[in-house]
């Protein structure tokens, strides 16, 4: 830091001369005022930060039908007993019983959509990655409740294959559910067009490879063309017709600030699946 407040980066590269003794005897080196550059990496990464955020918005802005049936749910059962509730009460003789489960299922579905305001207030907050020790496991299933009522509309089964006493990743919980959220999303548009039922499935692995803690989104659509296998994560890339382009590139742009690797695959009967890995927990490497 300056005198005059400013804060400058220097790069400092040196070595030691040691004299026929072994003892030190003079330093020398070069020392390169790199602000410019810092700074410059410190803009690109609020960028991405504000392009992630940008992306999660859009597609909740895809979901906002579903997400309103899914509030609406527990708001209407929650009307339906307090309106039950006050007839019970009007009555004479009335059951201290039934008005008692009537006040628990209300505050059960009270809790049901505060658990959906939750998530969404987690996914638009635009702060700074915040890495932590997560369960992998526990971000998926957060993950399918915000797509619940997407995937019933669309006649979408999940097949959830979460391997058990899996380690703990190091990550940033929003960031990651933006991945699997983009990752289910993708899947679930290249099956809603099946004309088989069975074909609308989509499967969600967890596993631990031996290096890493891997997670998959598998579906049963029409696969990926060879040459588009990596032109998917290039930056405006798309292969739908109303897509931007830009969700896989920020997934995989997540996954490698997360230290971990993002790729796609087709798999060997139909449809393709794309995975990632993160690190484990081990106590020190936040």
């Amino acid at each position: 830091m300056l005198p005059d407040g400013h804060i400058h980066w220097l790069a400092v590269s040196s070595r030691i001369e040691l004299n026929n003794g072994g003892l030190p005897l003079r330093m020398y080196g070069v020392s390169i005022d790199i602000t410019r550059r810092k700074q410059a990496e410190l803009d690109a990464q609020r960028q991405r930060n504000q392009l992630a955020h940008l992306s999660r918005v859009t597609m909740l802005g895809e979901l906002s039908g579903s997400l309103a049936h899914e509030l609406n749910q527990p708001l209407a059962a929650i009307l339906s007993n307090a309106q039950a509730g006050l007839r019970f009460l009007a009555q004479e003789d009335f059951s201290l019983s039934e008005v008692r489960d009537i006040l628990k299922d209300i505050v059960a579905d009270d809790k049901r959509a505060g658990d959906v305001i939750h998530r969404l207030r987690l996914l638009l907050r635009k702060d700074e990655a915040q890495y932590q020790p997560l369960d992998i496991n526990a971000v998926v299933q957060e993950v399918l409740k915000l797509v619940r009522c997407d995937l019933a509309s669309r006649n979408i089964v999940v097949i959830i294959d979460l391997a058990s006493r899996l380690p703990n990743v190091i990550g940033d919980r929003v960031l990651l559910q933006q991945v699997l959220l983009n990752l289910i999303l993708n899947g679930c548009d290249a099956v809603s067009h099946a004309d088989c039922v069975d074909q609308r499935r989509l499967r969600i692995r967890s596993l631990w490879n031996g290096d890493a803690v891997q997670v998959s989104v598998s579906d049963q659509g029409r696969g990926i063309a060879i040459d588009d296998m990596e032109r998917i994560f290039e930056p405006f890339f798309t292969t739908k017709p109303q897509g931007f382009g830009l969700g896989l590139a920020i997934c995989r742009t997540i996954i490698k600030a997360h230290n971990g690797q993002l790729w796609a695959a087709n798999n060997a009967d139909c449809g393709a699946s794309v995975s990632f890995t993160l690190q484990s927990y081990n106590g020190e490497n936040i």
